[in-house]
């Protein structure tokens, strides 16, 4: 599996962020949960992925071109979200594997 980002928005993203997307790569190695990104439509699927990098619940906005996943944004997550993703990876963990969609 591939990795891309713009790097016009990378800097974007570390100014207002302080993290880069050239690290989304290792959100993809740890538990994830996803969920498609309905908000609005982007002419592409868009996914929300709640995951783990370096120890920090994080945010990432991707989609998928064939075997690539192109990093759109990516921050750390707030107190509800780093709560559902410790709650449902916690869950999982001992063989409770829930599919419902996080709000």
């Amino acid at each position: 599996m591939r990795f891309e980002w713009d790097e016009r928005k990378n800097r974007l993203n570390i100014e207002k962020h302080g993290i880069t997307l050239s690290d989304s790569w290792q959100v993809f190695e740890r538990p994830l949960l996803i969920r498609l990104d309905e908000r609005k439509d982007y002419g592409e699927p868009r996914w929300i992925a709640l995951g783990d990098l370096n120890g920090t619940v994080v945010v990432l906005v991707f989609t998928k071109r064939g075997d690539t996943i192109r990093a759109i944004s990516m921050r750390k997550g707030n107190k509800h979200e780093r709560q559902v993703y410790q709650n449902r990876i916690k869950t999982a963990s001992h063989g409770l594997d829930e599919t419902t969609k996080d709000s």
